[in-house]
């Protein structure tokens, strides 16, 4: 990973918009992150970390502390990262939980946590992960390779947690090395093959239940007597195949008979059904000579329809007409009331034109008086301005007044307020230090609560699982007694066996004597194969279930041992403060935080202070300013409104009293106008609305009268039509109206008609020949008795299937008999190769676990070999920096890898000759080992990452604690770094460090915030 841009946004002591572009440095590869304390150097490795991981750089500070208390309220805190991968370029971008300005209306709102990833193609960002945290820290997981914990082991060395790889016990070692190296799927290797183990195991006791069970399906003891079963079955075949070819004779010549005796009843049944379907056409006759003479009738309407047809229309359109007649005389009186009410109204409106020559006259001498009222009004408007605008200085002046009293006490405090704000600030370093002593002690104080708690679940397990051992024991030691017993029976009954051969005088085939004075007798409770069996089954199931109990009990044991060990080397971290319980912990922390957050807002504030009270004096001054302008305008306006009122006074006495109220000159005039255009517009209306109402009215009357002709030749031809109809009527032979209505048919029904009498006609037809052939067909037969063939058929296919289900239940037999003697064949071979797998498989998971061999586990061995590995490349680096005086190996006190003490470091020195214990070294030498463990354990976690390329390392660290050799010689092991083409940064405030290192990131605090900028010398 190498970083391209950090941009930081009221983030920390940034209180802006911070951006670095990393390719600033140029080709320098080595830079110094240099600045004063309490500056901003660790919060940029917090960005980084934060924006990879949602973590900071040393885990303590919590990402509520993150946001800036230098920040405007509307600037949201926000961290943008760009890095490269290779040739891949990729952009991070995360936000806190936090609380930001409303769009609309006041007050704030609750913006959620949110983080998003992009790779960069071009200038493309093509979105990886978006909006979810959680998402974001898989991917970024899966790009480089490491969690956050194994970032900052290999990549962000941060403060306060450089020493804790080394210094930690061998419980929580392990713990560090299983998870940056994943040494877990070693143990699960291992259990992997105990598994397999076990699987193999229960196929095996499967595979022989199997064999039982097929032996229990054949129905025999033992495979051997399955070929005897089978020659029985082949021959009980071969009778049954004789039976069932003679059956088959005999139900042949049985549906022989019962189909011709089905035939002839067939044949009999057609003739009576050919002489019924006569009988009923017959009875058809008469209604089907209604339907002849109905169907006539119908016919002879067909002559009459076009005359009736005429009539029904000349009819309805008289009726048509006579309505639209009455329509007409309705609308022709409507139009000549219309008409009388418009000359009504014309009538009115020319009566009114002597007022509207009145109207006329006022208007004009109303217009007269205008100019005088105008100057009138003009002056009124002047006096009332003038009057508001001094209410309103009067107003100004006396706020104005309070004000000058409010600045100035409103100055006095903030001299006060600043003071307080100096006192408080310069408290900052040390409660800085204080939240973090005890931020380290509440986590350490977690971490023993939950290690105490893992020491009791640990124990209670191990508890469980030596009771579960214990049961097992027992069981197996009963199983075995059993077996035993079983044993010494079979033996008993051999001795019976061999006792029932023995003559007096001959030897006995055991012991040689002739003599047999007491022969053992046989036993009635003999125990046979399948009771023996069964016993060695039960045996090795309980021998199994014991030595799971024993894994079981050995993995809980190894637990405890490592959650004691866990718990003992914390309580030591806590040392004397053990007693203090996490709640006391957690006030006191919520109490230096508070304490904090004052002085960090103190010293955010100082210079807000400072301007506030230079404010309060400008505001003081400018007050006083204000005052004497506006007690000057007052002054002035006095003058203005004095002379306003005399030239209205004057105006007053020269008008009418009546028009002297402002407006009412224009509203009389205003009225008089309206009046005369509202009496002028009646005129023109009632003229303009009498003409159309005249021609509307006429044009009526016109309609009412030719629409009358045209209903008197409608009448006449309706006469016509009637007198048509009579005629016809009589040619038809009809007697009337009624006698028609009544033949007349539709078209379909006389179609109906007519298909009907063509239908009986053809079935008569059909029946009559259907009969002569049936006659012929069944001519001579006599009625069979069906019931006793049937019966006869019934008995010999009963007969048939029996024999046939005989026969298919044998064959069933003999294939499932051929099944099971193939089954059994490869059941055999199957658990012959299983013993085999099984006996290499429990070898292997023997070893595994460590039960062989030097008894190491797979797992712990792997360690073992990561440490040293870890341990090479470090002291490497710490050979030179102490001068070939210090080396760093595995501790050598125990050797035994099963135990947490396998994974102990120590130091050499050969100054001794001798090693010790890595807490022994001093302050100087703690951090140059430390620097030098962290190193190779950067170096060994790259080889193992599966090929990816650290391009970058950070150190936050104290290189105060060393004298100026050990600090040239650190230096130097840093600078070996980047020639192999790594960038590396250093965080430290020193002046010898910043005189070695040209490139420099600096940080500069300011009153507003902090500032960084890449700078080369």
């Amino acid at each position: 990973m190498k970083p391209l841009k950090l941009t930081l946004e009221a983030f920390g002591p940034y209180a802006g918009r911070q951006e670095l572009d990393f390719a600033d440095l140029k080709d320098q590869s080595f830079f110094l992150i240099h600045g004063p304390t309490g500056a901003g150097k660790t919060s940029l490795l917090d960005g980084i970390s934060y924006a990879l991981y949602g973590e900071t750089s040393g885990g303590l500070r919590e990402t509520r502390d993150l946001r800036s208390h230098f920040a405007a309220a509307d600037i949201p805190t926000q961290v943008v990262f760009d890095f490269a991968l290779g040739d891949r370029r990729y952009r991070v971008e995360r936000s806190p939980e936090q609380q930001v300005p409303r769009q609309r209306g006041e007050g704030t709102k609750k913006q959620p946590y949110a983080a998003n990833l992009w790779e960069l193609q071009g200038e493309a960002e093509v979105p990886l992960a978006t909006e979810k945290p959680t998402a974001v820290d898989a991917k970024v997981a899966d790009l480089l390779g490491f969690k956050a914990s194994q970032f900052r082991q290999v990549v962000l060395l941060p403060q306060g947690r450089f020493q804790e790889f080394m210094l930690a016990g061998s419980a929580e070692r392990q713990a560090i090395l299983q998870t940056l190296f994943q040494t877990i799927r070693y143990a699960r290797i291992s259990e992997a093959l105990a598994d397999e183990e076990r699987v193999l195991k229960e196929a095996l006791r499967t595979a022989h239940a199997e064999t039982r069970q097929l032996l229990a399906q054949a129905g025999v003891a033992a495979a051997q007597d399955l070929p005897g079963l089978l020659q029985a079955t082949a021959t009980r075949l071969e009778a049954l195949g004789l039976e069932q070819v003679e059956a088959s004779g005999l139900l042949e010549r049985a549906d022989t008979a019962l189909n011709e005796g089905s035939r002839a009843a067939e044949r009999l049944a057609e003739r009576e059904a050919a002489r019924a379907e006569i009988t009923r056409l017959q009875g058809l006759s008469r209604i089907m000579d209604a339907r002849r003479t109905e169907l006539e009738r119908a016919r002879r309407c067909e002559a009459v329809t076009p005359a009736a047809v005429r009539l029904e229309e000349s009819l309805a359109r008289i009726q048509e007409l006579e309505q639209e007649e009455a329509r007409l005389a309705a609308l022709a009186d409507e139009r000549a009331q219309d008409l009388a009410r418009a000359e009504a109204v014309l009538t009115d409106a020319e009566q009114h034109e002597v007022r509207r020559e009145e109207l006329r006259r006022t208007i004009q001498r109303l217009r007269d008086l205008e100019p005088k009222l105008e100057a009138l009004e003009q002056a009124r408007q002047e006096a009332r301005e003038a009057a508001l605008e001094r209410s309103r200085l009067e107003d100004l002046a006396g706020w104005q007044k309070r004000r000058v009293e409010t600045s100035k006490q409103e100055l006095s405090q903030q001299r006060l307020l600043l003071q307080e704000t100096r006192t408080e600030a310069s408290q900052l370093a040390g409660r800085e230090g204080l939240l973090v002593l005890v931020r380290q002690r509440r986590s350490q104080r977690e971490d023993l609560d939950r290690a105490i708690e893992a020491v009791d679940r640990a124990a209670t397990a191990l508890e469980a699982a030596q009771e579960t051992l214990l049961a097992t024991q027992q069981a197996v030691q009963a199983a075995r007694e059993r077996h035993r017993g079983l044993q010494e029976q079979r033996l008993a009954a051999q001795a019976a066996r061999l006792a029932r051969d023995l003559h007096p005088g001959q030897p006995c085939p055991v012991c040689g004597s002739e003599a047999h004075p007491h022969p053992a007798l046989p036993s009635a409770d003999l125990p046979d194969d399948q009771e023996m069996r069964q016993s060695q089954e039960q045996q090795e199931d309980a021998e199994t279930a014991q030595a799971r109990a024993q894994d079981a009990a050995a993995s809980r044991r190894a637990a405890l041992d490592t959650a004691r060990a866990r718990r003992q080397d914390l309580a030591e971290r806590l040392g004397e403060h053990v007693g203090i319980s996490l709640e006391d912990l957690s006030i006191f922390e919520t109490r230096h935080r508070e304490d904090l957050d004052r002085s960090r807002s103190a010293e955010a504030g100082l210079a807000r202070a400072e301007q506030r009270l230079a404010e309060a004096e400008a505001a003081r001054n400018l007050s006083e300013a204000q005052l004497s302008e506006t007690n000057q305008r007052l002054s002035d306006l006095m003058v203005q409104e004095a002379g306003a009122k005399a030239r209205m006074q004057l105006l007053e006495d020269a008008l009418l009293q009546e028009l002297r109220v402002p407006g009412a000159l224009s509203t009389r005039r205003r009225e008089a106008e309206e009046a005369l255009a509202e009496s002028e517009a009646r005129l023109k209306a009632a003229r303009a609305a009498r003409e159309p109402a005249q021609a509307a009215a006429m044009q009526a009357q016109a309609e009412l009268k030719a629409h009358g002709g045209r209903l008197e030749a409608a009448r006449t031809d309706s006469w016509n039509a009637n007198g048509a109809f009579e005629d016809a009527l009589a040619a038809a032979h009809f007697h009337g109206r009624t006698d028609f209505d009544l033949a007349r048919r539709s078209a379909g029904e006389m179609e109906s008609l007519a298909a009907s009498l063509e239908t009986h006609a053809a079935e008569t037809a059909a029946a009559r020949d259907r009969s002569a052939r049936a006659e012929a067909l069944a001519e001579g037969l006599e009625a069979p008795d069906l019931p006793a063939l049937q019966t006869a058929r019934d008995s010999a296919q009963a007969r048939f299937s029996a024999t046939g289900e005989a026969l298919g239940r044998a064959q069933s037999e003999q294939a499932a008999l051929q099944r099971l003697e193939t089954a059994l064949t490869r059941l055999e071979a199957k658990r012959e190769a299983e013993e085999r797998r099984h006996r290499a498989a429990a070898s292997l998971a023997r070893v595994a676990r460590g039960e062989e061999g030097d008894r190491v586990s797979f797992e712990r061995f792997v360690q073992g070999a990561i440490l040293d590995e870890v341990l090479i490349s470090a002291s490497e680096r710490l050979r030179r920096m102490s001068k070939q005086r210090y080396a760093l190996r595995r501790a050598t006190v125990s050797t035994d890898l099963r135990k947490a003490g396998g994974l102990q470091l120590e130091i050499t020195d050969s100054h001794t000759g001798r090693a010790r214990a890595v807490s022994s070294l001093s302050g100087g030498e703690g951090f140059q080992a430390s620097l030098a463990l962290a190193l190779g354990l950067s170096d060994v976690v790259q080889r193992h990452a599966g090929g990816i390329r650290l391009d970058t390392v950070f150190i936050d660290e104290g290189f105060g604690s060393l004298d100026s050799e050990a600090l040239d010689l650190a230096l130097r092991t840093l600078e070996d770094l980047n020639q192999g083409g790594r960038l590396v940064g250093l965080i430290s405030h020193l002046e010898e460090v910043k005189a070695r290192i040209p490139a420099r990131l600096e940080v500069t605090p300011g009153p507003g915030g902090s500032h960084a900028r890449f700078r080369i010398e």
